[in-house]
Order: structure tokens, then sequence, then C-alpha cells
């Protein structure tokens, strides 16, 4: 998977990033932050990679706001700080927010909103997206999810798993596209899993089309869709929809899966690769699987539940009967 800090210099960060960035620019500047604000704004700046790209884009433009308000002088700020109750950092904050506006409308600045946005997390690494109001996408760890624009509704998971819930709020109704299959969503929360073999889709609420070459099926709450990427077939199946989204608090449920299936949703959680090696079990998995988020602790546990050995490997962990 590509760096996630090289993607993200390359977007555009949302407005809502960009203005807290203004906002800390404009307080540290100033000199007016206090020993526990320098310790959020460094929590703040190591929460996501968009911050960073954000905060840069803040800090490298200040030359080209001064040069917006030098060629609109009748925009000056003096005029909007004649109340003596303004503190500096006060006065720079709404200057930085002024900037922040500015910025868009100087060319080459700031990325188009027409360009794909790219969501991604690394080894182990659970993030929460709110895409938009009554739109919200939890991604698995090992994930990359692209969103056409930014504003746009329809999505490609490229790998990994990710969470969809769409409320009423989102009246637009959401695509996803994942390998050949295209998930259209009808007002619910569903999970998308992309597999080397079999992609995943299961429904908690609502209910989702799933579209594939001249197939179309609907899935309702509680049903899950295998899509078989060999054969490019579609089968539905029963499932309990309280377990949907389970990897969220690193639990793992089945009820029939192989060893590489296990194994690739195990990884995603504990971050490190697993692999099968010689590791068969004589039945499909059944059974929960709740992990710790501490690799050895659960590499151990997912070995004996399936019955076989771990084995370090140059690239991870080998399981072998």
């Amino acid at each position: 998977m590509a760096s996630k800090d090289t993607d993200m210099a390359n977007q555009r960060p949302s407005d809502a990033i960009m203005k807290r960035a203004a906002e800390w620019r404009a307080k540290l500047h100033a000199g007016e932050a206090l020993a526990g604000e320098w310790a959020a704004f460094t929590d703040w700046m190591d929460g996501a990679p968009e911050h960073a790209v954000a905060y840069d884009i803040v800090s490298e433009n200040e030359s080209a706001f001064v040069d917006y308000l030098e060629q609109y002088p009748e925009e000056t700020v003096e005029e909007e700080f004649a109340e003596p109750r303004w503190k500096p950092w006060a006065i720079a904050a709404s200057v930085a927010l002024m900037l922040v506006a500015s910025l868009a409308l100087i060319p080459g600045v700031l990325p188009s909103k027409d360009e794909p946005v790219r969501l991604a997390t690394g080894s182990a690494e659970l993030r929460e997206f709110e895409i938009a109001r009554g739109l919200n996408v939890t991604l698995n760890g090992d994930t990359e999810l692209v969103q056409a624009s930014s504003g746009a509704s329809e999505f490609e998971l490229i790998e990994g798993e990710a969470l969809f819930a769409v409320g009423p709020e989102y009246s637009s109704g959401i695509r996803v596209i994942v390998g050949n299959l295209t998930i259209v969503d009808r007002g619910t929360v569903f999970n998308v899993s992309k597999g080397t073999n079999e992609h995943r889709i299961s429904v908690s609420e609502g209910a989702v089309d799933l579209l594939h070459a001249d197939q179309a099926i609907s899935l309702e709450a509680g049903q899950i869709g295998l899509f078989d990427i060999v054969a490019g077939s579609l089968e539905v199946a029963r499932f309990d929809p309280a377990t949907i989204g389970g990897w969220t608090e690193q639990r793992l449920e089945y009820t029939g899966a192989s060893v590489d299936q296990v194994l690739l949703d195990a990884s995603r959680i504990v971050g490190v690769s697993l692999e099968k090696g010689s590791c068969s079990p004589p039945a499909d998995f059944a059974g929960t699987i709740q992990l710790s988020g501490d690799p050895e602790e659960d590499i151990s546990l997912i070995a004996d539940l399936l019955g076989c050995t771990a084995q370090t490997s140059p690239d991870g962990w080998v399981f072998a009967s």
C-alpha cells in the first residue's frame, strides 16, 4: 500500500480541517498558546495525515493571502477588529480563516474538489470518517477507499474492509464498487470486505442491491452476499445482523469460513501478515474470535481455535498443521 502521507499531499483536506488548521496556525503564530495547548496541537497534528497537510497549506500560503488582501484592499481586516475586546490571537485566527477562504480563489494552492479523495488506514489501524451529514464510513486495518470526488456519492474499495452507515439525513444514496461488483445503497448500514477469492457484503439495516454483469440481487438486513471472483457468481446466505461490523470491536464471528478468510480478517486487526501454510482443519471454522490487540496473544488464540501451530516467517506468521 502506498504511504498515506504521500497520497494525502496530493489531496484537498476538507473545509473543516482547513479551518481548524488555520485556527491553530493563528494561535501559535501569535504566541498565545499555553503548554497544554501545544500538547493538544501536537495530538491534533498526529491524529490524521490530512491535518499536517492542511497546516502546511495554511503556513506555506500566508504570502498568497497577503497578496490577496493587497489586491482587494476594501476587504482589509482592520475594519473587522475595531473593537478593543479582540485578543491578538483571536484577530489572527479570523485573519487565518479569511486566508482559508482566499486560498480557494488563488489558482494552484488547493487541489480541485473534483479530484478523487483517498481514505486509507495502516496495519491494525481503525478509523471512522464522516463523509457528509448522515454518511459515515469506518475503515478496518490495511484498507483503501477512494471517493470519486469531494462530495460525490460513488466509492471504490481498493482493498480491505469498510462499514458504511447511511442515515436518513443523507438523501443522495451511495454506490460502492468492489472489483467487478457494484453495491447500490437503499438506506442502510452495510459492510463490504474485499478478499482474494471472494468479496462479502453483509447488511445490518435497510437494504442494498448487488449488480454484476446481467445479475442483480437485493440484500436485506440479516443477509450476506458472497461474490465468487473467479466464477463471477453471487450467492446469498443468512447472517446474524448483530454480528455485522464486529471487527470494529476486534471481534470476528463465523458460521462457516475457510482458514484463508479467517486469517485475512484477523490480519487486518492484528496488523501482521497471517498465512495459511499447511493448516487444514477438517471443516470450515464456526464460532467467535475475540481479539485483544496484542499480536502474540491473538496469534496464539487463533492457532488454538484452528487447531494449528503458528510459526514466524520473514513476512509475519505461518500456520501449520
